[in-house]
């Protein structure tokens, strides 16, 4: 039967509103398709065995602002308008919920990483989830600083096999390294029992998370965690951003293409740009993902190990307080290290120290409160000795890995920079400050012990009663402890407090009693440890200048804390990992672009669609630029671009001069 097909293209780059820059077509496109067949004119047959049936209905209580289905899973996931994130089955069994990770935020985006059980979350304040899909568990979390727009996964399905850029190198850390210890028998609170985050990134394929933001930036992460691109797509192309939004952005399965939909002023467009890195360093980038995702995994450990450590100060200080607050209130600046040192020395008290030690603290008190402080001072010095310095000695080995990963120049020299020894040496210094910190709680250990029983001695003198036959008594040696650890008991004590400072009820409340809790602040050691001269080690760094300064010597900050090393080793390592945002962001170039006029001016959802092919030599994409019109384009390896329009029109199909054709 006769078929009608509307004009074709006669002007060459112009195709009835479709403009294509960097492209020459043939001398005939097909641009406008008006003749729909009736399927249930000729073949009622076919028209029942193909026909569309509704199957379900379901009316919800809140507005639907973002829906996505995973064919491979068969599963719904929702975005409502509180922002949260509602998982379905198809037949409506709910699985879980989630909620946004701030009051008031909306869900922009959610994308289904493939062949992984793994889904992608943003919302409004540019906060993106990774989310582990059988028990809403976080995975990862970052932020692009700016409302988001769309977002993608790409479509690459294709496995890496074994290579040898790397050797043994990337996946070989467990026969080295130790598992490390877990966290819940020490802490207080539930951490996690699995901080290997390539858990959920089963297989060797390389997916790229694509994020488009309202300011006009797109971002590329690998495995969603390490970002591996930035570019600021307004300035490169000189466009206003008031009025203009990132409506889509697609890869192609090779990496090679990049696809950004823009509308802006009346136009739908299409830009295409070519990379060459990403294309050609695929391989050594995965490998490099992996490596980052085995730092970032232990960094999170050590990030809760420190977190059970400030913990356990806590408490140490909360039972300090409750009994040595009182007493510490009521007393001049100056005076309780003075009544501490007179008991010791002459055996006198004050009156205030005395109904203090007998009615505030007693002696069934002093028991429970040493115990107490020696229980938490014992969980700090587990949490050093084994979780901390194993996480350490894990994050080293992987750094060296990235060493000698930059050795080998032809795969990874141009994603990695020279700064990987900037890490090695921040995580030597670590490594050395957590054996400090391991000192200090030795020294504040013994100080205490010696400190309560000197302390239950005098309650007993002082109640006129005599000692226990089994209470050991107080050595000379312990004796000098001592008086070195009541002369620290006040403020005046320490070092000087600029003039426009003074010394605030937290700092009196705290006693000056313990010096690990300076470890744990994000601020240099008050009360940093004694030079130790019989360091045969120290002294031999101090003679010799040229040994000293050896970047294979670590050194030793000795007026840092440990969490200003960790913030140090953390701030290192990111540092490693931004040349590949800079270095695969400006190798994207634009090749050609497909302008589309839009002119109906009412509000309308525009929707893209795109399908690699042929291993990404060729790239499908689908644009609906209005209620009645879809634009279908093709794009070749070359960026050489192919488009027709579809309109829907309603009955008659044709011109009133194609009657005489009669009904097809």
């Amino acid at each position: 039967k006769k078929r009608s097909r509307r004009a074709v293209c006669k002007q060459p780059g112009v195709c009835n509103g479709t403009s294509i820059r960097g492209y020459n077509p043939p001398s005939v496109v097909p641009v406008h398709l008006s003749a729909t067949m009736s399927s249930f004119k000729y073949s009622a047959a076919g028209h029942q065995k193909t026909q569309m049936k509704q199957t379900g209905n379901r009316n919800v209580g809140y507005r639907v602002d973002v829906l996505k289905w995973s064919d491979k899973m068969d599963l719904l996931a929702i975005g409502n308008d509180r922002g949260e994130v509602i998982l379905h089955r198809l037949k409506w069994q709910k699985v879980w919920q989630l909620a946004p990770p701030e009051e008031g935020l909306l869900v922009r985006g959610i994308a289904w990483r493939p062949l992984e059980k793994v889904m992608a979350v943003a919302y409004s304040n540019g906060t993106v989830l990774l989310v582990n899909i059988e028990n809403k568990e976080e995975i990862y979390s970052f932020s692009v600083r700016a409302d988001i727009s769309c977002m993608n996964w790409t479509e690459n399905t294709r496995e890496v096999t074994e290579n040898n850029c790397s050797g043994d190198a990337i996946n070989n850390h467990t026969t080295f390294l130790p598992p490390l210890p877990n966290l819940n028998s020490l802490s207080s609170t539930a951490k996690s029992s699995d901080y290997n985050s390539l858990k959920f990134y089963s297989k060797q394929i390389l997916n790229l998370l694509i994020i488009g933001s309202v300011n006009g930036h797109i971002n590329l992460s690998v495995f969603g965690m390490l970002s591996c691109c930035e570019i600021d797509l307004f300035q490169r192309l000189n466009i206003r951003p008031d009025g203009a939004c990132i409506r889509d952005a697609k890869m192609s399965s090779n990496f090679k293409q990049l696809f950004v939909t823009i509308e802006r002023e009346g136009l739908l467009e299409v830009f295409i740009f070519e990379n060459d890195i990403l294309q050609k360093y695929s391989t050594s980038l995965l490998n490099l993902a992996i490596k980052h995702a085995h730092i970032l995994g232990t960094m999170a450990y050590i990030n809760d190990t420190i977190e059970c450590i400030i913990e356990a100060w806590e408490t140490v200080l909360l039972e300090m307080d409750n009994k040595l607050t009182k007493y510490a209130h009521g007393q001049p600046q100056g005076s309780i290290a003075a009544d501490f040192l007179e008991l010791l020395m002459f055996g006198c008290t004050s009156p205030a120290l005395e109904q203090f030690l007998l009615r505030d603290l007693t002696e069934k008190g002093l028991k429970k409160l040493g115990n107490s402080i020696e229980l938490s001072y014992s969980t700090i010095q587990k949490l050093v000795v084994k979780p901390l310095h194993t996480a350490i000695c894990s994050v080293f080995y992987h750094l060296n890995t990235l060493q000698g990963m930059i050795s080998n120049v032809y795969y990874y020299k141009p994603l990695l920079g020279d700064v990987t020894n900037e890490a090695l040496v921040n995580c030597g210094a670590f490594l050395i400050k957590a054996y400090e910190l391991q000192q200090t709680i030795d020294t504040s250990t013994r100080d205490f012990k010696i400190f309560f029983r000197w302390l239950y001695i005098v309650i007993f003198r002082l109640m006129d009663e005599s000692l226990p036959e089994d209470n050991p008594s107080v050595t000379q040696q312990e004796i000098n402890y001592l008086a070195e650890f009541l002369d620290n008991f006040d403020a005046a004590n320490g070092p000087e407090l600029p003039a426009d400072e003074t010394i605030t009820e937290e700092k009196k409340r705290k006693f000056n009693l313990e010096r690990v809790g300076q470890y744990l602040e994000d601020k240099p050691l008050t009360y940093p440890p004694m030079a130790d001269n019989a360091n045969q080690w120290a002294k031999l760094l101090e003679q010799n200048a040229c040994l000293k300064s050896c970047p294979l010597i670590f050194p030793h900050h000795d007026g840092s804390s440990l969490v200003q090393q960790h913030n140090q080793l953390k701030q290192s390592i990111e540092r490693i990992f931004e040349k590949p945002v800079a270095v695969i962001g400006a190798d994207f170039q634009q090749r050609s672009v497909l302008s589309i006029r839009c002119p109906t001016s009412e509000p309308f959802q525009r929707a893209v669609s795109h399908i690699p092919t042929n291993e990404g030599k060729q790239s499908l994409f689908a644009l609906l630029e209005s209620e009645s019109s879809l634009v279908i384009a093709q794009c070749n390896s070359a960026s050489l671009i192919r488009a027709l329009r579809v309109r829907f029109d309603e009955k008659p199909y044709f011109d009133s001069r194609l009657t005489d054709v009669g009904e097809l």
